[in-house]
């Protein structure tokens, strides 16, 4: 009986080990970072990752001091491992529900990006401090 309790406890502490370790699928890996546009943070930007193999994107939404954190699916935090073209836009149509919001990024970060990054296993931070408003901006980068 006092074998069965140990086995029990050790499974236990051993669940609780992995939970908090992040064990749980093992082709995701958390993702974090801050985005800058002309040198100030960018806040209520899109963010998404899209991998360049097949597999589900990841996005997230930056705040007030640009910091986002993506986010896989409902249940889970961060994106599938490997390379990513990465999008980012600021455009939202309101929904007829009021005002939108402009595109202040031009097409080079969104519906042409040239971002491109590396998620890696474990947790990253990746950052985009150096993006300028220079260039085509698109009225409407989705196409909604």
């Amino acid at each position: 009986m006092a074998g069965d309790r140990r086995w029990f406890f050790g499974g236990g502490v051993a669940a609780v080990c992995c939970l908090l370790s992040g064990c749980g699928n093992d082709k995701i890996a958390t993702v974090e970072g801050t985005i800058y546009l002309d040198g100030k943070p960018l806040e209520g930007a899109v963010v998404e990752f899209y991998p360049t193999h097949s597999g589900g994107a990841s996005y997230g939404r930056t705040d007030a001091e640009g910091h986002y954190e993506l986010q896989y699916n409902r249940n889970e935090a961060g994106a599938e491992i490997g390379r990513h073209k990465v999008q980012i836009t600021t455009f939202a149509d309101g929904g007829g529900y009021g005002q939108g919001r402009k595109e202040l990024l031009p097409t080079r970060y969104n519906s042409e990006t040239e971002l491109e990054v590396e998620v890696k296993r474990g947790h990253n931070v990746i950052d985009f401090l150096e993006l300028t408003s220079e260039g085509k901006i698109e009225e409407n980068p989705r196409n909604y």
